[in-house]
């Protein structure tokens, strides 16, 4: 019955996940296709920080104590954490330029649209991508679905698969658009696999933080040059 329980959570935690900001936008109203691409960053950053709150009081002390023990010997967490996320970036980075230079396709949608929204509003996005994204995206795709399934691998393949298909669902426009789920697939196991080895969702947490951060660094030097 526990494990029931842990299933349908996990199930209500991804739904809200996916469908939180569809729901602020219908509750006050709002049509996202008639408002300008800046209120629509700034209304979004609102549901998020709304669903970031709601996902820290349910994890209010898995947060806690994690947090104690990362950070409380954060030298050897950090080391395990980056050698995890290392071999993740490895293969979407490998992954990307076969998409670019082999299928001749461009970015992936949903990169492309975070750019876009980083050049109208870039400290809500910042907010978005290096808070909101990996504290309640490591929640609901490595926490709640570990709790739901015991199995490793099969948690580490739903956890990945899951978490790929939201970088790419809102984009797909042919069958081909598909491939970008390797790339985003890769890291969510690389992130998966690092919180079965912690079991700490800090590790995973902080990885995920730093690779968006690092994104957007890089996208900004570059607009900048």
């Amino acid at each position: 019955m526990d494990r029931i329980k842990k299933i349908f959570k996990s199930i209500g935690i991804i739904f809200l996940l996916l469908l939180f900001s569809s729901i602020f936008f219908a509750f006050f109203n709002i049509n996202p296709d008639s408002i300008s691409d800046k209120k629509y960053v700034l209304y979004f950053t609102c549901s998020n920080f709304i669903l970031l709150g709601i996902f820290v009081w349910i994890y209010r002390k898995t947060l806690i104590n994690d947090a104690k023990s990362f950070f409380g010997n954060f030298n050897k967490n950090i080391d395990i954490s980056l050698k995890y996320w290392a071999i993740g970036f490895a293969i979407m980075y490998v992954s990307n330029l076969f998409i670019t230079f082999v299928l001749n396709k461009t970015i992936a949608g949903n990169e492309e649209a975070v750019r876009n929204y980083i050049d109208i509003l870039p400290l809500f996005m910042i907010f978005d991508t290096v808070i909101y994204a990996p504290i309640a995206e490591e929640l609901a795709f490595r926490k709640s679905i570990k709790d739901a399934i015991s199995n490793k691998w099969l948690y580490v393949i739903i956890s990945g698969a899951l978490f790929g298909m939201l970088h790419i669902i809102n984009y797909i426009e042919g069958i081909s658009d598909l491939i970008y789920l390797i790339p985003y697939g890769a890291l969510g196991i690389s992130f998966a696999l690092l919180y079965y080895k912690t079991d700490n969702i800090f590790s995973t947490i902080t990885m995920h933080a730093m690779h968006n951060f690092m994104a957007i660094v890089i996208y900004l030097m570059g607009a900048i040059i």
